[in-house]
């Protein structure tokens, strides 16, 4: 036991920073976690009055797809080129980059200008994203990451709430433009903490940036992506442009994994990714991204739709789920610095969460709101451990040298969960609506003229006041009070089956990560390095 503090001692002198400077440079990572984390949140309320400003509806998922694809795809490259460059020169390099791309959206004309300048702060937000935790690993030795990469989590959540708060509050009294705009004085908040206080590290020698592999995987996700949408917006499976595309797609990852092996200087080296620790870590991760976004995308849908509750509602109704994933991720992050573990509050975290997915799958129109609330509760303890415990235990394994690579290849794949698993939910999403429509509301409105029938076709009249009452005016007086009840019980019975179906998978999803947790080496957090240097080498 006494060669773990020898190891905290020696990773702290490495990292040449005396306790106040650490702090500072602590600061300045968590100002950075909370621009990142917030901007989705703080656009995502001015994207309706963006697009009917710009006249962009068709283009509205694209402002989030934009950015989420730049910033995944750009995530492991800006590890790659950290270990090479050091992670401030990366860091800095985001923050110019995601500022001077907020600016110009702030005057985009168009919604076409808007989404490429998105792409573009997306690329900046990959290295912010990246950075943030890469840095936390090599400002802190070994045993005390748990600790600060659990307190996180907190930033993350706080984000979460106030987020759609203050975006709001800016779209209302200053106009949507000033959403991008201030993001400046934030950013150049972090930017002046992290030039006085971190470190830049040296450079070390290596090969030029593996451009081949990030535009095969920029290409693969894209394809892939966009084959998922396409299917979300109701085309089928076999429609030839979703196979096509979904063909492409899978023949350009599969290029990108040979391309991996032969690389000089490899994105994702597979040397690494065939450590037992990292593979597990990184395919739970993916796992556990699919179910967490999933559970925050439907359960307001649950609520507004299947429930018959409030927007508002359906806001509060995420706030435990965020409070449990604080509360146990900060916690479990505590109690791993202290006793050196991490394998076991992952196990007990991934239990809950199994439990939680379980008791979501039991939510119907009539549940009573505090089952809601404690269920999320419990969901949010379950998968609060998981984010930094796997992160912990993937620094733990890799060597100084990939300690970026390792962090960022984690955060994609996890990433990647998130971003493919709401494609899937929102294709099986509007499959699930399509036969509802088919077996349950069609027979109602067989015999109304095609424009009456469409203001019933979708769900949509259960969540958005405007279609309710276009719904009622056109359709209610021609069936009668008992059928349109009927049909709107049959919407939300539809709704409820489909929300189930994304909790049932997000389970078991879950459960997959639990057994394969147990298959992870019980690391002693502070022990050396497993994985030997998979850095550049000769092209083959």
């Amino acid at each position: 036991m006494d060669a773990v503090p020898d190891a905290d001692a020696r990773a702290g002198a490495a990292a040449g920073l005396d306790d106040r400077t650490r702090r500072w440079a602590y600061a300045g990572v968590l100002v950075t976690l909370f621009l990142s984390s917030t901007n989705l949140t703080v656009v995502g309320t001015a994207l309706p009055r963006i697009i009917a400003e710009l006249d962009g509806f068709s283009l509205y998922a694209w402002a989030f797809t934009g950015f989420t694809l730049a910033s995944t795809v750009s995530t492991p490259v800006y590890g790659r080129l950290s270990d090479t460059l050091g992670r401030k020169r990366v860091l800095l390099f985001g923050i110019v980059l995601f500022s001077l791309a907020s600016v110009a959206a702030g005057f985009a004309a168009s919604m076409q200008q808007l989404v490429a300048l998105r792409v573009v702060q997306g690329l900046g937000g990959g290295a912010l994203m990246s950075m943030t935790f890469a840095v936390i690993g090599d400002v802190f030795p070994p045993r005390q990451r748990g600790k600060y990469q659990g307190l996180t989590g907190i930033v993350w959540g706080a984000s979460s709430v106030v987020g759609p708060v203050v975006g709001g509050l800016i779209t209302d009294l200053l106009g949507w433009r000033w959403v991008f705009f201030v993001n400046v004085p934030v950013a150049l908040a972090a930017l002046v903490v992290i030039q006085r206080h971190l470190r830049a590290g040296e450079r070390r020698p290596g090969a030029p940036v593996d451009l081949a592999g990030a535009g095969l995987l920029a290409a693969g996700m894209l394809a892939s992506m966009l084959a998922l949408s396409w299917r979300g917006d109701g085309r089928a499976w076999h429609d030839p442009a979703v196979w096509a595309t979904l063909a492409l797609g899978a023949g350009a990852l599969a290029a990108f994994a040979a391309w991996q092996a032969r690389s000089p200087a490899p994105v994702l080296p597979p040397e690494l990714l065939r450590e037992r620790t990292v593979a597990i870590a990184n395919a739970a991760g993916f796992l556990l991204g699919v179910g967490l976004f999933g559970a925050t995308i439907y359960l307001p849908l649950y609520i507004q739709g299947v429930a018959g509750l409030s927007a508002a509602a359906s806001g509060f109704a995420l706030t435990p789920l965020i409070l449990g994933m604080i509360l146990s991720g900060s916690l479990s992050g505590i109690w791993s610095s202290r006793i050196g573990r991490y394998r076991r509050f992952v196990v007990v975290g991934l239990t809950l969460a199994v439990v939680g997915f379980a008791l979501g799958t039991r939510m119907g129109p009539d549940t009573p709101v505090a089952f809601v609330v404690g269920a999320m509760f419990l969901l949010g303890l379950g998968l609060g451990p998981t984010n930094a415990m796997y992160l912990v235990a993937v620094q733990a394994t890799a060597p100084p040298q990939l300690l970026g690579t390792a962090t960022s290849a984690h955060q994609f794949f996890r990433q990647v969960g998130g971003t493919l698993g709401v494609a899937l939910f929102g294709a099986l999403m509007a499959q699930q609506a399509a036969a509802t429509f088919r077996q349950d509301v069609a027979p109602l409105v067989a015999d109304l003229p095609p424009a009456a029938i469409a203001t019933v076709a979708t769900p949509d009249l259960l969540t958005d006041p405007a279609a309710a009452a276009a719904a009622a005016t056109a359709v209610r007086p021609r069936i009668g009070e008992a059928a349109y009840g009927a049909l709107l019980e049959a919407w939300r019975a539809g709704l409820g089956r489909g929300v189930t179906l994304v909790f049932r998978i997000s389970g078991a999803l879950a459960t997959l990560a639990w057994f394969a947790t147990w298959w992870a080496p019980a690391l002693q957090l502070g022990e050396p390095a497993r994985v030997a240097d998979a850095g550049t080498r000769p092209a083959t």
